[in-house]
């Protein structure tokens, strides 16, 4: 678990303690000690907090993943943004869970991902875990500045590829241009 609150590592424990099929691994307070303890632990599954105090979520899923390639992680946030759905997948993480709602399915959530499943907490709403991952990539793109033909060129795709990307992540966030989807990103923390 990677959250930069004591008090939500207790709870998790609490909930947790009285499922043999789950073991916790200790815990990170930041970003970059999560990717360290992923390496050195090698946990299968990852709780990830949304907002940590030295890097942004992609940041440190990015890290995370890099540490062990095949974790998977579950978005586990107290959040009530409606775009953290959307978030979630474009850093393409396997699961969502609002710590409000963590008593009732944590556990569920859990099992989901560990079979192979994508899951998304009834509160935070499963129709916004749909935007692909491929999006976030000319999101990110576009918050450097870069025109349709430099996205085209880095990505390796055609320039109508990325207008259509593009179109699509205006559509998703709810913009109405580049510039808003990027500060809509910004506000949302996905870059």
């Amino acid at each position: 678990m990677v959250d930069d609150h004591p008090i939500v590592h207790l709870g998790v424990e609490r909930v947790v303690e009285d499922f043999a099929d789950i073991e916790m691994c200790p815990g990170a307070h930041s970003g970059k000690a999560g990717a360290a303890l992923a390496a050195q632990l090698r946990p299968d599954l990852v709780l990830l907090d949304l907002h940590l105090p030295d890097l942004s979520l992609p940041e440190a899923a990015t890290a995370i993943r890099s540490a062990r390639p095949a974790v998977k992680l579950i978005l586990f946030t107290g959040d009530n943004n409606p775009t953290v759905g959307q978030v979630a997948n474009l850093v393409g993480v396997d699961g969502i869970v609002h710590k409000d709602n963590a008593c009732g399915v944590l556990i569920t959530a859990i099992r989901e991902v560990m079979a192979g499943r994508r899951y998304c907490d009834p509160a935070i709403g499963g129709a916004s875990l749909m935007l692909p991952r491929r999006e976030y990539q000319v999101l990110k793109r576009l918050a450097m500045g870069e025109s349709n033909s430099q996205i085209a060129s880095h990505l390796g795709l055609a320039d109508n590829t990325i207008k259509s990307y593009i179109q699509s992540l205006l559509v998703n966030l709810n913009a109405r241009n580049r510039l808003d989807a990027v500060i809509k990103a910004q506000q949302a923390g996905i870059l």
